[in-house]
């Protein structure tokens, strides 16, 4: 596990709420408390849907609903003069991204190993924190999918200039 603490809040609510970083990432839960307590479970029901548009929303490789479709409500709840009291979002890589960050490794990772790769966002108090995490099915007696997790949100971060201090 990883833990981040975030420097430029504001920079990085940016790039959260409005641009693109994180639209490849799959939002598992968010819970957001301004006014009141609004909780967001990404859980696709995949039922809701035609055969068609499921196979057009690519949804086909993830539980759980894409990020870039649910901010626009998590941006509508946030905005505005006064600032949220606390939020948390738990996104989750699908399994073909994490099988992309694998694809370099000696590592054979298979869905039936790991569930997710998390990362969890945490605002407080003004700060803002992140934590890397993975779960799992079974125990997993090598920690190379933990490392290799841990190593690359910081590389994603520095990427997209998002300024943060290892805790």
């Amino acid at each position: 596990m990883l833990a981040l603490k975030i420097n430029d809040v504001k920079s990085f609510m940016n790039q959260l709420l409005i641009g693109d970083t994180f639209d490849s990432f799959s939002l598992v839960e968010a819970s957001i408390t301004t006014f009141s307590n609004f909780t967001i479970d990404g859980k696709i029901h995949k039922d809701f849907f035609d055969t068609d548009t499921v196979q057009n929303m690519n949804f086909n490789d993830s539980d759980y609903c894409p990020w870039k479709e649910l901010k626009s409500y998590c941006f509508s709840i946030i905005r505005g003069k006064l600032l949220p009291i606390q939020f948390r979002i738990v996104f989750q890589l699908s399994p073909a991204q994490y099988s992309l960050l694998f694809a370099d490794s000696s590592f054979q990772i298979s869905t039936d190993q790991i569930r997710g790769l998390n990362l969890n966002l945490q605002y407080k108090n003004n700060e803002l924190f992140c934590t890397t995490g993975i779960s799992s099915d079974t125990f997993l007696l090598d920690r190379h999918p933990e490392i290799t997790w841990d190593s690359a949100v910081p590389k994603f971060f520095q990427k997209h200039r998002l300024d943060f201090d290892r805790l």
